[in-house]
Order: structure tokens, then C-alpha cells, then sequence
């Protein structure tokens, strides 16, 4: 056998095992989750039980299940966003009305974002018409990629969500005037279970950043040290027979 017959064995060898190992993490998921729930719910209860705890002995007692049911509900965000991230279907492609989906999205995140004092704005872009696209798996990157700015952005912030056309894609862009993300960090951000957020499962942004390639698009980010972060995600949107140029004029916020 030639070295690269050998090379190619190995190389299918390898990449068996580790679709295999991906079926048994997603069983082995799927097989926790249900003693998990169980042992959540008994928690709960137990709780209950010291809801008024009047001795110290009861308080020290409520504090530690309370504790435990918390890294319980913990482990039980990792399992369902790893499912989620293991067993994702394919994308089911059709057209999307992308300014206006995406005005929705911020319309649901402006009140909860108004309480923390951060404004959410939309800034539409006028020639992105419809985009081919699966509108949940987009719609559930881009709640990510919300969330991680929301997280980022202190009291008094802002962060802008906008689409605007370039050639053959549309880019969706979220910005946010955060902490931004230290430059030695920004090769990580992507890598499953890397997190700097303390109740962070590390699995958004590679979760966001897998729906882009299926799309045949991408996920970027830049991002400064006490100015903010922007990612970026370019989606293949050709331009029909009839389009051009955008209009004339420039983006309007949608508040």
C-alpha cells in the first residue's frame, strides 16, 4: 500500500471515530437529561420545604440545595444547548423578508434591554429585499449574538443590529458598545465551551457561526478594548435579474 492510500485509510479511520463519538456524546446527552430534570424537580421541592427557614441549621441547609439546584439548572443549559449544537437539522432554504424578521427581533429585546438601560436600535438596510435563508436557525444566531452584546454592555450603552448589501450577500451586523474582547482572546471566541461569562456555555457563537457556513456564508467579529465588539454575518444573497444599486439615500433607525 502507497503512503498516500495508507494516508487516505487513516484520515477515513479517523474521521469514522469521530462521527461515532458524536453519536455517543449526543446519546449519552439525551440519556442524562431525563435523571437531570428529575433530580431538578426533587430539588425543587425540597426547596419548598425551607421556603421560611427559621433555625440556622434550615438556612445554612436552604442555602446549599439551593446552590445544587442551581448548578443542576446549570448543567441542564449545557445538555440542551449541546443537543441543539450536536443534532441541528439541516437548513431548510427559502426566501426571507430579512429587514423585517429582523425588526421583530428587536422589537422583543427593546423592553428587556430598556430596564438595563442599554438602547437597542435597527438600522434596516434599504436594498436587502428577500434573502434566502432558514429564518430559525438565523433567528436563533442572531438572539446569540444579541444576548452576548447585551451581556457586554453596561448601563447607559447601545447596541445596533443592521443589515446593509454587499455584491452577492447581505451582511447582518450587531454592535455593541461593550468592554470589547482583548485581541489575545478573539481567536477563542468561536471554540465550543470557551467562555468568559461565568454562566456561559461556550456554544452560542460556535452555534451562530455554524449557521453562516451551512448558509454558505460566515461569522466574523472585530472588536477594541474599551470601545465594543461587532460581529458580522454574511449570508449569499444573490442580486435577481432587475436589481441594483440601492436607492438613493441612507439607513434609518428603527426604534
Amino acid at each position: 500500500m502507497s503512503t498516500s492510500a495508507r494516508e487516505d485509510r487513516l484520515a477515513r479511520i479517523r474521521t469514522e471515530r469521530l462521527a461515532q463519538l458524536g453519536t455517543l456524546l449526543a446519546g449519552f446527552a439525551h440519556e442524562v437529561r431525563n435523571p437531570l430534570s428529575t433530580i431538578s424537580l426533587n430539588l425543587q421541592l425540597v426547596l419548598e420545604e425551607f421556603r421560611d427557614p427559621e433555625t440556622p441549621r434550615d438556612k445554612r441547609t436552604a442555602k446549599r440545595v439551593a446552590t445544587v439546584e442551581a448548578e443542576v439548572r446549570r448543567l441542564q443549559k449545557i445538555l440542551e444547548e449541546f443537543l441543539s449544537f450536536a443534532r441541528a437539522p439541516e437548513p431548510k432554504i427559502e426566501p426571507v423578508l430579512l429587514n423585517q424578521r429582523l425588526q421583530a427581533v428587536v422589537d422583543f429585546h427593546q423592553p428587556e434591554l430598556r430596564e438595563r438601560q442599554v438602547s437597542l436600535r435597527f438600522y434596516p438596510g434599504s436594498d436587502v429585499g428577500a434573502v434566502p435563508a432558514d429564518w430559525d436557525h438565523v433567528q436563533a444566531a442572531v438572539v446569540n449574538l444579541v444576548r452576548n452584546a447585551k451581556e457586554a454592555t453596561p448601563p447607559g450603552g447601545e447596541i445596533l443590529v443592521s443589515t446593509v448589501r454587499e455584491g452577492a450577500f447581505v451582511l447582518i451586523r450587531v454592535t455593541d458598545t461593550g468592554a470589547g474582547i482583548p485581541p489575545e482572546l478573539q481567536p477563542r471566541v468561536f471554540d465550543p465551551y470557551y467562555s468568559t461569562k461565568k454562566s456561559g456555555t461556550g456554544l452560542g457563537l460556535p452555534t451562530a457561526r455554524r449557521v453562516a457556513a451551512e448558509h454558505g456564508g460566515s461569522l466574523t467579529l472585530e472588536s477594541e478594548v474599551g470601545k465594543g465588539t461587532q460581529f458580522t454575518m454574511r449570508l449569499p444573497a444573490p442580486l435577481h435579474a432587475g436589481e441594483g444599486a440601492p436607492p438613493a439615500g441612507g439607513m434609518e433607525p428603527q426604534s
